[in-house]
């Protein structure tokens, strides 16, 4: 899996046995992310099926509100793909608890995916 760099987001995957984890470092503050984000997170569905999935949103800086519809159809297409995931995001961070809490009430939904503050 290849990492992702644009402007000052940078996306980075380590493996360790059948987990794999993705790290999103920096801010995502592009006016439309969904442009570039969108093929990236659609790209990685294949390698990721057979995989247990740990997302680390705790190193994100900032992420501005056209940030969340990608990451909600990312979260989508591994559900449907049955690819177990944890989403993880810093509970001390005001803005994060306030972004997450709402995919927080998305993975409720999902069978594979869940969300916490940590």
């Amino acid at each position: 899996m290849k990492n992702y760099n644009s402007g000052s987001l940078k996306i980075v995957f380590n493996q360790q046995g059948g987990k794999t984890k993705m790290s999103w470092i920096g801010q995502s503050d592009d006016r439309n992310p969904s442009v570039s984000l969108n093929p990236y997170l659609d790209s990685l569905i294949e390698d990721l099926k057979g995989t247990e999935l740990v997302v680390e949103y705790r190193n994100l800086e900032y992420m501005n509100s056209s940030t969340v519809p990608p990451i909600i159809q990312f979260l989508k297409k591994l559900n449907t793909n049955g690819i177990k995931t944890q989403i993880i995001y810093d509970a001390n961070s005001k803005w994060q608890c306030a972004s997450f809490k709402a995919l927080e009430t998305l993975s409720l939904m999902m069978n594979n995916i869940t969300v916490s503050g940590k």
